[in-house]
Formats: C-alpha cells, structure tokens, sequence
C-alpha cells in the first residue's frame, strides 16, 4: 500500500508540474502576442492597422546658396524635429526643385519606429530597423546640403508652387490630427516669368491679381518658418516677412505661425 500511495503522489506532482509548464509556456505566449509591433508599412514604417496621426513636413529651400551657418541651422533644426517625434508619426524632408517648381524633391518620408527596448525581438530586429531609418535621415540631409548651388542666386525659387504641392498631398490631408509644416528659407518666391518678391510693390494683393490664383489650403497646420538670411537682399525678405507672406497665410488658413531668429 505504502509504494501505491508513492507513486500515486509522484503521478499527481508530475500532473501539476506539467500544468504549472503548460500555463507558463502559455503565459509567455500570450505576452510575446500582445507585444508584437503593430503592422507596417515596409517602407515607410507606418501603421497600416490604424490611420495616421500626426505628419511633419521640412521644405528646404536650397535654390540658392546655403551658408555655412545655414547649413549648420538646418542640421540643427532636423535635430529638433527629429526629437519631437513621438512613435509612428511621419517625417518628410523635400527640398523645392526649380527645374519642375510643381514637383518638390522627396528626399525622406517615414514614421518613427518603436525604440529598441520596447520592442519585441522573436518578431523584429529594432535595432537595424533603427539604425536605417537614422541612415536615411543623415543621407536626406546630405543631399539637401549638396543641392544647394555652389553659388550665385537660383534662376527661380517656386515657394508657392511647393507649398500648392504640400497641401495636395494625399498623406497630408485633413483627416491627419497634427500636421506640421517647416519652411526653411529666404522666404522670397521668385518666378522669373511670373510674381517675383525681389520688385518693388510685390503685396499679396498684387500676386492674387497677377496669378489668378488662390494660396494653399493648409488649415489647420501648425507652421514653423526658418528664414534664411540674405544681407543683399535684407530689405525685400523684411518685406515679405512683415507684409506678403502673413496676408498670405492668414489666407491660407494656418493654424498657428513661429518664426526662427535668422542665424
């Protein structure tokens, strides 16, 4: 009787061994699913489970020479809002492209990832995928550095059909909660067959009377703009900064406007 009750009790221990191993196979398996990444885009790295929820653009103007301590405030100002992502909002780096002044230049335009440590690494290498997006950040500032021209001024510099370009695009639309806009440049449109903020006279009524046009649509933006200095023309950009670009963006709808120092 003594060794039935024995093997009676080693049967009921491995019963609840094996139990206790099944719940923490099964408890493993429950939290590796709640912490896998929500999906993706594979190239962009945004969600495709949910829409979008905030998009930042940076449009640089290098149509002109850049600087040396305007390359060193662009450095800085992708720094900072590189920083004020938070996980899976999208920034886009253009630059405008005076050969098609319809068509900005996308150099960049991806969600943030999940930072390493909060990532599960059975479904995902977040480190690489980290390290990638910081790659392509990097090369989108290098081009935007080298395509400035090496000097002179640009033969156009199409602010208003980059900005017309921006409103249209699909992934920044409307139904996107927080949109942002970051305009880095001398903040003088110059179109040399059409309105061109270099002549005297240049107000925002006369570009509505001269362009039959209406401005971008970007209610509810919040928009930053970073002016690039020009000592020789330090008299047309305090105009246009003072008179054509606000009428222009009270009409556009803005929903707020900051202005940089100049470097």
């Amino acid at each position: 009787m003594r060794r039935g009750r024995g093997a009676a009790g080693r049967n009921v221990l491995g019963f609840v061994l094996i139990v206790v191993a099944l719940a923490v196979l099964g408890g493993l398996a429950s939290a590796a699913f709640l912490l896998r990444p929500p999906p993706t885009d594979p190239q962009t790295l945004c969600r495709t489970d949910q829409p979008l929820s905030a998009h930042t653009i940076v449009l640089v103007d290098s149509t002109d020479r850049l600087e040396p301590r305007h390359r060193r405030k662009l450095r800085a100002v992708l720094a900072q809002e590189r920083q004020h992502l938070s996980e899976y909002d999208r920034l886009t780096v253009m630059r405008l492209n005076a050969r098609r002044p319809q068509e900005p230049s996308v150099l960049f335009s991806k969600c943030l990832p999940l930072p390493p440590e909060r990532t599960n690494p059975f479904f995902q290498n977040a480190r690489m995928t980290q390290q990638q997006w910081d790659e392509e950040f990097q090369h989108a500032l290098d081009t935007a550095l080298r395509s400035a021209q090496a000097g002179g001024r640009g033969n156009a510099s199409p602010i208003l059909a980059a900005l017309r370009d921006v409103a249209a695009d699909p992934d920044y639309d409307a139904s996107i909660a927080h949109r942002r806009l970051v305009l880095v440049s001398d903040m003088l449109e110059h179109d040399p067959n059409g309105f061109s903020l270099y002549v005297s006279g240049a107000t925002y009524a006369a570009w509505r009377q001269q362009a039959q046009a209406q401005p971008a649509e970007l209610s509810g933006v919040d928009l930053r703009i970073v002016p690039l200095d020009r000592p020789d023309d330090a008299q047309h950009q305090a105009e246009a900064l003072a008179n054509f670009w606000p009428a222009y963006f009270d009409a556009a709808n803005v929903a707020s406007v900051s202005i940089d120092p100049q470097p």
